[in-house]
């Protein structure tokens, strides 16, 4: 098998903990959606009423692969791997999941399923990791700001998101001026669709 990258876990490598990840793992382009359909009594088929996007699914075929032949070592790893995924109570973690091949975009995923291991030889076992990220979407990872300064009574400032999600913009207003604003002012957005 061949490498192809690999990814993080909260911005760590997962080659930290041994880790390769076998081949990229197919994902299609979009998720399933989750369809809301009525069924009326005496009509064919059924009244659509909506549809959203169905949470992220990830299969990722991973090895724990060591030049070491210790078996102890291979199992210390394993467990440090299991911790990353699972708090002090065994609840599943939210975690920043980076693919290699994408860098500077993120999803928040979590453990979902189970790791059976299949171990060839000492010192080497492959599982496929199951994640599930609830919300579907792809995160930038570096945020944008742009400061602007306005000296005269009207006008516009444009945002520009690059991002492929309507994401309202965080505005923060100061005055640094000398002097207070009296009369109040009015902030206006308009969004584009």
């Amino acid at each position: 098998m061949v490498d192809n990258g690999g990814f993080k876990i909260n911005d760590i490598a997962v080659s930290t903990y041994g880790i390769t990840l076998l081949y990229g793992p197919s994902q299609p382009m979009l998720p399933g959606s989750i369809d809301r359909t009525a069924d009326i009594p005496n009509r064919a088929g059924s009244l659509w009423i909506d549809s959203k996007l169905g949470p992220r699914t990830f299969s990722l075929p991973c090895q724990f692969a060591t030049t070491s032949t210790d078996a102890a070592e291979l199992d210390t790893l394993i467990r440090t791997f299991a911790r990353v995924f699972v708090d002090i109570y065994g609840k599943p973690k939210t975690f920043k999941l980076e693919f290699d091949d994408c860098p500077g975009w993120y999803y928040t995923a979590k453990y979902n399923g189970s790791i059976p291991f299949d171990r060839k030889w000492v010192g080497c076992s492959d599982f496929t990791l199951d994640l599930i990220a609830n919300d579907p979407y792809t995160y930038a990872a570096d945020e944008s700001s742009v400061s602007s300064t306005i000296t005269t009574s009207g006008g516009s400032i444009p945002i520009v998101s690059a991002g492929t999600v309507s994401t309202p913009a965080k505005i923060c207003v100061t005055n640094s001026g000398s002097a207070t604003i009296t009369g109040g002012f009015t902030l206006t957005i308009q969004i584009e669709t």
